[in-house]
């Protein structure tokens, strides 16, 4: 049966069932943040009070990031839960994993990198780290990741986090098996996180923020919410996920607003607490996107964002490169012909976000759909924990 648009069903969160449209959905609005924050790049300095406005609330949309790691950690943790005691429980899940993140990414360093001569490309010596997911180990702004000026591949450091996630936490979760275990892995790993960007701020040392230490709470508070949908508290806290989200955003625009330099260089607050708030509404968003009949869902659950969400990979791969070949030339010659600046930047922006849309259909219909297609012959299989029903954990998760 085809699933109803009114009642989405599970997706990789209920193997072997279909989409979570709504989960499509919040995929869409976390691309379309990142695209917002890369795409309408200024001196975000104004001396209009509502344009300055409009500049701060831009330059928080980079919790678009968040938002992918907070699903991510939803997604992942649940399939890695559901299919414990599974046969092939490695094989296939890394299979699956390579199959839809592999083939572009990697399909577009190695063309890169073949093209090195003719389009006299500088890696700096330091391919290797695109080619292990490493850019991140440690991120530091003097690593230059653009082989030149009209490529931009800085954005992958958030690819190599969640790579690096996909590589531990499948042993983790395999090694503790136990539903309150893993639930308390999560929830501890996630104070970690925190502790750890802590230490740094209060010894004066670079904050990590893209490192996997370093954001890894998102990560894990949206594993600890797809355990908790699985259990008897699923809908308390499906309940909850609203006002989390609300909570953290007026916490965080509060901050925002009263403390000028509001980034990772010279807030502390954020580069401590403040993401762990982030997360938090991040995966409260999540959660009310679950919920039926709830505003989240209705909006996640819309046609526009759920296509946002499908092509989401190849924005994200595809949207930063085009941006630095195209954003900067058009800019000038639009105000060259006397459009004021805020303008030449919003129609630079939607012409390299329809560039970008173009490229990402192109590439999902004609090379990245061929692959995923092979995942017919990998199928999850429900696995039996050996604690399933631990802690009151349905042996079924409801619609």
């Amino acid at each position: 049966m085809r699933p109803s648009a009114e009642v989405p069903v599970s997706g990789e969160t209920k193997v072997g069932s279909g989409h979570v449209l709504a989960l499509d959905g919040v995929r869409g609005l976390a691309i379309l943040a990142v695209l917002a924050v890369h795409l309408l790049q200024s001196n975000d300095r104004s001396s209009s009070i509502v344009v300055q406005t409009l500049f701060s609330i831009r330059g928080l949309l980079w919790s678009g990031v968040t938002l992918f790691f907070s699903l991510s950690g939803y997604l992942i943790t649940g399939i890695l839960f559901d299919t414990l005691g599974s046969e092939g429980y490695f094989r296939k899940f890394f299979a699956r994993r390579a199959l839809r993140i592999f083939p572009l990414y990697y399909g577009l360093i190695l063309l890169l990198l073949l093209l090195t001569w003719p389009l006299r490309l500088d890696w700096h010596g330091q391919a290797y780290r695109l080619l292990t997911y490493t850019t991140n180990l440690p991120f530091t702004p003097e690593w230059n990741a653009n082989p030149s000026s009209y490529i931009n591949l800085r954005h992958f450091w958030s690819l190599a986090v969640e790579e690096q996630f996909y590589l531990i936490w499948p042993l983790v979760v395999f090694w503790l098996r136990s539903w309150r275990k893993i639930l308390a892995a999560t929830l501890i790993g996630a104070g970690l996180s925190l502790a750890f960007r802590t230490a740094l701020a209060l010894t004066g040392s670079a904050p990590q923020n893209h490192t996997l230490p370093g954001c890894m709470d998102a990560l894990l508070l949206g594993g600890a919410l797809a355990l908790l949908t699985r259990s008897k508290l699923r809908e308390q806290v499906l309940r909850w996920g609203q006002p989390v989200f609300f909570g953290a955003v007026t916490i965080t625009l509060i901050e925002a607003f009263t403390h000028p330099g509001f980034d990772w260089g010279t807030s502390i607050y954020l580069t401590t607490i403040g993401m762990t708030v982030i997360a938090l509404g991040t995966t409260g968003l999540v959660a009310a996107s679950l919920r039926a009949g709830s505003m989240a869902q209705a909006v996640c659950c819309s046609r526009p964002l759920r296509f946002f969400g499908r092509y989401s990979y190849g924005l994200y791969v595809y949207h930063y490169s085009v941006d630095a070949a195209l954003a900067s030339p058009m800019r000038a010659a639009l105000e060259g012909q006397g459009f004021s600046k805020p303008w030449a930047i919003l129609a630079a922006a939607a012409v390299v976000g329809l560039v970008s849309v173009g490229l990402a259909l192109l590439s999902y219909n004609l090379y990245e759909k061929h692959f995923l297609r092979l995942k017919r012959f990998i199928p999850y299989e429900r696995g039996v924990a050996p604690d399933r029903l631990d802690a009151g954990v349905a042996t079924r998760q409801p619609n």
